[in-house]
């Protein structure tokens, strides 16, 4: 339920990305561009990776033009919507596009491009005086995105941790860190809004999958449901990059089944 094209940063057209999803057996996938362009407010790092609202209406037309010559591995409309604080600006740019499915993804606030690379992310303490402010900021605008309505699933709800290899910045187990994720994940819940397990962290400095262990266990106890998505962007990536290690670790912290959206209403799909 997570893959980018040509049309925002990825490297592979819509039609390269439903042969290899064919070629690799899956039975569907989404493609979730960046949206909008341009990014609001533009930072120091020129991200440039979003795109606009007449290329995802012409994507869609694209979508179809292949869903009419091939009837598998299914093909889903998405987009992986990006927050900014007007967020009843983005439900109107929203509203007359065709998608199954929104994706929610946190990936710029204020002048911080949080994953842009590891000098970016530094800044964060530059710009919010510590990381416990600055993540303090990102996980409140990961909760205000879900009460929003706007979205079906949360991207990579720790992708603070990308450049954290070996807790080089901070320690996961720290009391601070537990209590800002474990309030966004009640936020989460209460919103009834699904969270992306992500193997994209797997192939970044982490190493690891988004969103860690216990985070993924915690969200399990509040009855959060989930997605799943590989985020490939690049022509040497699988469409389905390590999909068997999101299984394990779902059906490590007891789900049993997972979600694809289709017309934006959620189908469940069970995992054994």
């Amino acid at each position: 339920m997570h893959t980018h094209s040509v049309v925002s940063d990825g490297e592979l057209t819509e039609e390269e990305l439903f042969r290899h999803a064919s070629e690799e057996g899956l039975d569907g996938f989404a493609i979730t561009d960046h949206f909008p362009y341009p990014i609001f407010p533009l930072t120091s790092a020129g991200i440039d990776w979003a795109t606009s609202h007449r290329a995802i209406s012409l994507q869609l037309k694209i979508i179809e033009n292949l869903r009419s010559r091939y009837s598998y591995p299914t093909i889903l409309a998405g987009a992986e919507v990006e927050y900014i604080e007007g967020l009843d600006l983005l439900e109107h740019w929203l509203q007359d596009l065709d998608l199954d499915f929104v994706l929610g993804g946190v990936h710029l606030l204020d002048r911080w491009a949080i994953d842009w690379s590891e000098k970016e992310f530094l800044k964060g303490t530059n710009y919010f005086g510590s990381f416990e402010s600055a993540f303090e900021r990102y996980f409140n605008a990961v909760a205000a995105f879900a009460e929003s309505g706007i979205v079906d699933s949360i991207a990579h709800i720790d992708l603070v941790k990308k450049f954290n290899s070996a807790e080089r910045y901070f320690d996961e187990r720290s009391g601070w860190y537990r209590i800002l994720v474990e309030r966004c994940l009640q936020r989460v819940a209460n919103a009834k809004v699904a969270i992306e397990v992500s193997t994209a962290g797997l192939r970044k400095p982490v190493g690891a999958l988004y969103p860690s262990g216990w985070i993924l266990k915690k969200a399990k106890e509040l009855g959060i449901q989930v997605t799943i998505g590989t985020d490939v962007h690049k022509k040497d990536e699988k469409v389905g990059s390590d999909l068997y290690m999101a299984e394990k670790a779902l059906l490590e912290a007891g789900y049993d089944e997972y979600l694809v959206f289709r017309g934006r209403k959620p189908e469940k799909v069970r995992l054994v």
